[in-house]
């Protein structure tokens, strides 16, 4: 049999969490993350807000990064135009 007297072998995350648990102010901290990780989140209170909310900040983000790519090709942003190594289109070989 085992002796029960034995002390196992303790990892150190074990004793950094024992260390951390016999600190004054660890309680505290504890009660605040229990807490915030407890709280209902917004989706769940309010799903159709949520959803709305969802919606128009992934049209902001869409319609900015339209509007990035529109002006680097029109050359704002990068001199002579986004398509400055291709050749301009001739009417002349039509038809």
């Amino acid at each position: 049999m085992r002796n029960p007297d034995a002390q196992s072998r303790t990892t150190l995350r074990w004793r950094l969490s024992k260390w951390v648990r016999g600190l004054g102010w660890w309680r505290a901290v504890a009660g605040v993350y229990w807490r915030w990780a407890d709280r209902t989140r917004l989706s769940q209170r309010h799903p159709k807000t949520a959803a709305a909310l969802g919606w128009l900040l992934a049209f902001v983000i869409t319609m900015i990064l339209v509007t990035v790519i529109y002006y680097v090709y029109a050359g704002v942003v990068v001199p002579g135009g986004g398509n400055s190594g291709l050749p301009a289109p001739s009417l002349s070989n039509a038809g």
